[in-house]
Formats: structure tokens, sequence, C-alpha cells
């Protein structure tokens, strides 16, 4: 494979993994953020509330065949917190990129990625892509209408752009601020003795549709290569694991006795009881199918905090 690639939000979670496996493959690789990245390709730094930024970061990677599009404030109580900013960043920033492809490389292909949280409660499982919007809050809100807008330049412009709605995600690496990560880190703190050996807990009921990160960023390519120009997918697992097996599964790779006690200060109600989507027109169309157990997705989110603790 070849071909030159930017992705943005290189330094992220994601971001990392994707340019390593992309220059892996062969492509050349562009990453781009706000911050400095170690990932594999040439890194430049973006300020995607900057449209002169955003443009600069484009003409430094001509030609270009295709853009990934990761950069967004991606944790739902930060965006909360800072509705504006996640506007700034996750609505506008991705309108900048758009203006800046349109001028300067409108032949190449974008991958927008956006959110399984555009559907909010959902009035059916598993959830297809045709399901309505629903977004109930901040981030949501700013990936759905990003979202939109990536369909009516598709539609009405012709730029070739594949919007992506990922579920639930982890993985080696990924902030603590998630739950899984949460849990696993707490769990090597314990097995090492920092801390006593009681996990304090909220609500454990919720049951979630998560993917390996591994399998997302292969998405990414593939939705890159063969994915179908204007269509949106979901990726994901097309099952739904409940939040407390995770913990008592995670515990059960710890010979450490864990006690496990809910904190009512921590009990939120349910909002949403099950997530779980259907991946089946994205495999259609590309071949994709996720193929890591989600037991393996736990057992690499403890060794990766036991490393990293």
């Amino acid at each position: 494979m070849s071909g030159r690639v930017l992705v943005t939000g290189a330094a992220g979670f994601v971001g990392r993994k994707l340019c390593a496996y992309l220059a892996a493959q062969g492509f050349e690789v562009f990453g781009c953020d706000r911050v400095a990245s170690n990932a594999p390709g040439e890194h430049l730094i973006c300020d995607f509330t900057d449209g002169a930024s955003i443009e600069d970061t484009i003409q430094s990677a001509l030609p270009l065949e295709f853009i990934i599009h990761l950069a967004a404030i991606a944790f739902v109580p930060e965006a909360i917190q800072s509705p504006t900013q996640v506007v700034d960043v996750n609505l506008q920033g991705t309108i900048r990129l758009v203006e800046a492809m349109r001028a300067h490389a409108p032949q190449a292909r974008l991958v927008f990625v956006g959110s399984s949280e555009v559907y909010g409660p959902p009035k059916f499982i598993p959830v297809t892509e045709d399901h309505p919007f629903g977004p109930t809050n901040p981030y949501a809100i700013t990936k759905a209408a990003a979202d939109q807008y990536c369909q009516f330049c598709s539609e009405n412009e012709g730029l070739d752009i594949v919007r992506m709605r990922p579920f639930n995600h982890s993985g080696p690496g990924q902030s603590d601020r998630f739950v899984l990560s949460s849990f696993a880190r707490q769990i090597a703190e314990i097995e090492k003795g920092d801390c006593e050996p009681l996990l304090q807990v909220g609500e454990l009921g919720a049951a979630r549709d998560f993917l390996h990160v591994d399998d997302v960023i292969r998405a990414y390519e593939a939705a890159m290569q063969r994915g179908r120009a204007g269509e949106a997918y979901n990726i994901c697992s097309g099952n739904s694991y409940r939040i407390g097996r995770a913990l008592e599964t995670l515990v059960e790779m710890t010979k450490v006795d864990i006690q496990i006690e809910v904190d009512p200060e921590r009990l939120r109600p349910i909002d949403v009881p099950e997530l779980r989507g259907s991946h089946e027109k994205f495999s259609t169309d590309t071949g994709w199918t996720p193929t890591v157990p989600f037991q393996k997705l736990l057992a690499d989110l403890l060794d990766y905090w036991r490393r990293a603790t």
C-alpha cells in the first residue's frame, strides 16, 4: 500500500496507534495535533480553533490522498463544562478542515470520525445507521452537527467524505478518565500495594458495546480504502457487555483479594440501560469485522497499567 495520509488528533490515544499502523502498512503519514507527538511520520502542530493553522497544515502535507479526522474534545464531562470550546473544536474545527480541504485538496478522501453518541438513547437495538439522531450532551450535539455538515458537503459539493460513528472503544494507552481503563489502573495500583484493596464504584448495571482499539484503527483504514463516498458507518462489536461484569472479569485476572463497594455518591440513574450497534453495513461494504475478544481487551488494559504504574 502507498499514499499520503494526514491524521488529525495524532497525539491522542487512537491517533498515535493509527499513525503507527498506517506507517507499518506503507503509507506516508503526516500527523497533526495541538501538542507534539511521538507517533510515526512527520508531525505538525495545528490549532483547530484557528482556520489559518489548519490551512497551513493541509498545505504542508500536500499532495494528500486521505485525511482521517480524529481531532476533538472527546471526554463528555469536559464538553459539558466547556460547551463553547467543544463547539469551536468539534464542530467549527471540522468545518474549518473541510474548507481547507476544499481549497487545497479537493480530490482527497476525508474520513470523519464522529460518534455513536449522536444517536442518544436507542429507540431500537441493535442501532443501525438509519437510527434517528437524539444527542443528549454537548459532545454528542457537536458530533451530530459535524456529521450532518459532512453529509451536506458530500451530497451538495461532491466532496469525498466517509462518516464514521464508533461505539465505545478502549485499549492500552487510554486515559483512566474512561471506565474500563480506570478499573484496570486501580487494580494495578492495588497489586503493587499503592492503595488498599478496595474499589469504590458507581452504577455497574449499564451494558455497552465495546471494541478493542486495534479493531478500530483497522476500521478507519478500511473506510479510507474501501468505504463508499457519502456513507455513514457504525463501528462496533455488535455485542453488549455489562460494566459490572467487565469489572468482575478484571478482578478475576488478579491474585489479589479485592473488595468492590458501591459508593452511593457515585450512583447515577441509568438513562441508557443497553447500547449495542450493528456493523453489518460497514462489514458488507469493506469486509471489516471485529477480531479482538472482549476478554483480551480487558487483559491488554490490565497489562498496560501494570507496566505504567
